[in-house]
């Protein structure tokens, strides 16, 4: 008969009080030295494992995605829709800007591409500068204008212009500078004015000699040292200021023509921001006037008195209401 171990366990009596729990190992971040940093959380306290190191910075803004889209997809772009133009102006922008439409199927890509300019729409072309020096191509195209986007530190180094391969073809160049990318949102509106005002003076001309305008009437190449960064970015905020299309299909719409434009987060915040303050000037004639305030003379009779006896102040005052609050 063997011995056996005796059981020197017992059960808790009800008199011993709570059980204490071991206290919790102080968390030591061996990477972050901060305070912060080595602030026990519940997740240490419950055996979690972080997989990435914490971050103490403010959130970032969601992440912009840009879908591609389908085959069968087909966008047809809307009549002019933008603002600040008479009537006379509109009716012409609508001729010019119309007849524009996309279709979802992308067309095969070449790499050497990058380097030459595309076709956005009908009247307004994409690319890089070198695709500006290229005087048989821009006289092949019908080009009219040239429109440089450029910094304000290229520009007074008179590094990117447009000027003289408009002045070996007799065209228009112009020119918008900004000091950084975060002036782009309050230069588009510019960009925009200087491509319609040019297409406006195109259809006149071609009018008041010929007596007929063919579309497309004029031409506006718009580029920048790449083509793809800041010059795209002019273009898609002007398809959603004179379409009144938003963000996403804009940048699709773009992007289609031309393959390698390249949106970061901060061009699509940008863009995105752009598309609330358009939003917000198609929302405001929209929105009801307030009504005038009655005159003094509207509520005193002849003897000019006050009149308090009839109901036409409750009328003004209660006349409209839906709730009753007595029955």
């Amino acid at each position: 008969m063997s011995a056996t171990t005796p059981n020197t366990s017992r059960r808790p009596n009800p008199g011993d009080g709570p059980i204490q729990a071991p206290a919790p190992q102080r968390y030591i971040n061996e990477v972050d030295n901060r305070p912060e940093a080595n602030m026990s959380t519940l997740s240490h306290l419950t055996g979690a494992q972080a997989s990435t190191e914490y971050s103490w910075r403010a959130p970032s803004p969601p992440h912009i995605y840009i879908p591609q889209p389908r085959e069968d997809e087909t966008l047809a772009l809307p009549a002019f829709m933008a603002m600040g133009y008479t009537e006379e102006e509109r009716a012409i922008l609508v001729e010019v800007t119309g007849n524009n439409s996309w279709i979802g199927r992308a067309r095969d890509w070449k790499y050497a591409w990058r380097r030459e300019a595309q076709s956005i729409l009908t009247f307004l072309q994409l690319g890089p500068s070198c695709a500006a020096r290229d005087l048989t191509a821009l006289r092949n195209d019908g080009v009219t204008m040239l429109l440089v986007i450029r910094s304000t530190m290229t520009a007074a180094a008179s590094l990117l212009s447009g000027d003289k391969a408009a002045r070996a073809l007799g065209i228009e160049s112009a020119a918008v500078d900004v000091a950084s990318n975060n002036e782009l949102i309050a230069a588009f509106p510019r960009a925009t004015r200087i491509i319609n005002d040019h297409l406006l003076s195109q259809y006149r001309r071609h009018m008041a000699t010929n007596g007929t305008v063919s579309q497309p009437c004029g031409k506006v190449l718009v580029f920048c040292e790449s083509g793809n960064e800041r010059s795209a970015a002019f273009v898609v905020a002007f398809i959603m200021n004179i379409y009144g299309i938003e963000l996403v299909p804009a940048i699709q719409y773009v992007q289609s023509q031309r393959f390698c434009v390249a949106f970061d987060d901060d061009l699509k915040y940008m863009l995105n921001s752009y598309q609330d303050i358009l939003k917000a000037q198609r929302d405001v004639p929209l929105a009801p006037q307030a009504k005038a305030k009655r005159r003094r003379d509207e509520v005193i009779d002849e003897d000019g008195d006050v009149d308090m006896d009839g109901t036409g102040d409750d009328e003004a005052r209660f006349g409209g209401r839906t709730f009753v609050p007595f029955q």
